[in-house]
């Protein structure tokens, strides 16, 4: 038996009249973007009084701008406040300007060359090279001089701008050799007691040398740069001209000497133990 009695709703009634009547406001829209390829998006919410949120924005998944991103590591990959003019052509700071490389050649900056007239690149850009030998980077080039304040950048003595000793160009000039004391061979060179002036003396990177607590240089594997990052020992921009443990030479002779390997130790060498000069 069907019952007709009527029910009071309490206003039910006006709340469900407003409901059907944003549905049909929604479907409305809908349809008119549709037929325009408009995208309407509606998040408005049904409050306890049938009242709506106001609309936002739709959600995208685009992926964040990369020039954005490409402009930040170009901004990491120079040192603070340093402009990407200046990163390439100059000036370099005061106390690279008119430095001494660790080949011996004084840097002049009336006379150097840009970074485009020499082919200057990264070292992995420079496996391409034709004129590229494995192992050769700025970290063991005469022409190099290592970081001065900390930056981690350094200079070179013919070329503009800043560089880091795992750069490459066209006119790398290798390291020589040092000459055999006299009085000694070749052989003796990992054992032999260095001369006075280096017993004591401080590193680059400011770590005073103790001769009663050094390694061997067979225990470091101790060998020249070159060799070392073309064999994949030794990471691009590594050898003992920039690292932190390395105390110059003293007497001319052309060697310098470690403050924690015994022996006589050449610029153009590399270690285990290598540690960047501005983390001294």
């Amino acid at each position: 038996m069907q019952d007709n009695t009527t029910h009071d709703s309490g206003g039910d009634g006006d709340d469900r009249s407003d409901v059907f009547a944003l549905l049909a406001r929604r479907r409305y829209l809908a349809a008119a973007a549709g037929t325009t390829g408009g995208l309407v998006s509606l998040t408005g919410c049904l409050s306890g009084n049938g009242d709506t949120d106001t609309e936002t924005e739709p959600e995208t998944d685009e992926p964040p701008d990369e020039d954005d991103d490409d402009e930040e590591d170009g901004d990491d990959e120079r040192p603070e406040g340093v402009s990407e003019e200046a990163f390439e052509r100059g000036p370099v700071p005061e106390a690279y300007r008119t430095a001494v490389s660790i080949g011996g050649e004084t840097r002049d900056p009336n006379d150097l060359q840009p970074k485009a007239n020499v082919k200057f690149s990264e070292y992995d850009d420079a496996l391409d090279q034709p004129t590229h030998q494995p192992g050769r980077c700025c970290a063991n080039c005469a022409d190099y001089i290592p970081d001065k304040n900390g930056d981690r950048f350094g200079a070179c003595a013919e070329v503009e701008g800043y560089v880091d000793g795992g750069d490459w160009c066209s006119i790398y000039e290798s390291l020589p050799e040092p000459s055999v004391p006299e009085g000694m061979s070749k052989s003796d060179l990992a054992t032999a007691e260095v001369p006075e002036a280096y017993r004591t003396a401080t590193s680059q990177g400011d770590e005073t040398r103790n001769p009663d607590q050094l390694s061997a240089q067979a225990d470091v594997e101790l060998k020249e740069s070159v060799e070392a990052l073309a064999d994949g020992d030794a990471e691009p921009g590594q050898s003992c001209g920039n690292c932190a443990e390395f105390v110059p030479d003293q007497n001319g002779d052309g060697w310098g000497a470690c403050a924690a390997v015994e022996g006589f130790v050449a610029t153009e060498d590399w270690c285990v133990i290598w540690e960047h000069v501005s983390e001294g």
